[in-house]
């Protein structure tokens, strides 16, 4: 099969694709022709059928499939992968960008916040894709997980989701060394702060609970990459896939200089995060 017919033949699943990262790299991908049939699945199916119609306005020979999801429940990517292979017969790209960020200090989460966080981050992603794996390993396929820079430095703010995205990290390499000569891609893209809807609900979390000067809410437009730029490299992986993405130009490098100290002195790095975040607001 020539690379054009690929393309035009190509079924795409994106999850988490109402807004933000996962909207704009389905559009992305629409504009470069890179799928014949595009799965979007998120909660709430009022975006999701007005990004469809986009799509389709891009590329009127679009299939668009929408299949409100929520990945909270335990049971929704067993839903969804049957539905998604009922109605496609198969699958060559799964994009789990899925994401739910709680920035609170661990001991003052909701549990069930917290149970829904590891779920959608963590949880769903692996079940999701253990169940297409067979379409994609039959279809030589990619799969690309949206993890996180924050895991290269252990944040009290960001506890919780930064294991979630330390785990998908480590899973993600596994798998990808499990799958070594199948022809299946495992790629992993960790974007530093990007400017989404993601980030601001974040900021607004934080604000309810900490100073207007919490670290979210100062955010500088350096520090952001613009979500456009991040979907851009998502998109570029179906085609020239690569074990690890981050978006360099960003914060990205600052985050991983951080945690490279904190493991060459941990005592110093341990005052350093904690004086930080104290003066953010984050601790008592």
């Amino acid at each position: 099969m020539t690379a054009s017919n690929r393309s035009s033949s190509r079924v795409v699943v994106v999850t988490g694709a109402s807004a933000g990262l996962g909207s704009q790299i389905a559009t992305a991908m629409v504009k470069r022709g890179l799928a014949r049939t595009i799965v979007l699945t998120a909660r709430r199916l009022d975006r999701l059928e007005s990004l469809a119609q986009t799509l389709r306005h891009i590329d009127p020979a679009l299939r668009v499939l929408t299949i409100p999801t929520d990945l909270a429940d335990h049971d929704a990517p067993a839903r969804l992968a049957r539905q998604t292979l009922q109605e496609t017969g198969g699958i060559d790209v799964l994009i789990n960008n899925a994401g739910l960020g709680l920035p609170t200090l661990f001991a003052d989460g909701v549990p069930e916040q917290l149970q829904d966080q590891l779920t959608v981050n963590f949880t769903a992603p692996l079940m999701l894709t253990r169940l297409l794996l067979p379409s994609l390993i039959e279809r030589r396929g990619t799969v690309i997980n949206i993890g996180s820079a924050i895991t290269c430095v252990a944040n009290s703010a960001l506890g919780a989701y930064g294991a979630t995205k330390a785990g998908l990290a480590y899973w993600n390499d596994a798998l990808r060394r499990e799958l070594a000569g199948t022809g299946v891609a495992v790629c992993l893209v960790e974007p530093g702060p990007i400017h989404t809807e993601f980030m601001t609900a974040l900021a607004g979390r934080v604000a309810e609970g900490s100073e207007p000067n919490s670290i979210l809410d100062n955010a500088k437009p350096w520090m952001t990459a613009r979500v456009e730029d991040v979907a851009a490299r998502v998109v570029g992986l179906i085609e020239r896939p690569r074990r690890r993405v981050s978006y360099t130009k960003r914060f990205v490098w600052t985050f991983r200089a951080v945690g490279a100290f904190c493991w060459l002195f941990p005592a110093i790095g341990d005052w350093f995060v904690v004086k930080l975040s104290r003066g953010r607001g984050f601790n008592s």
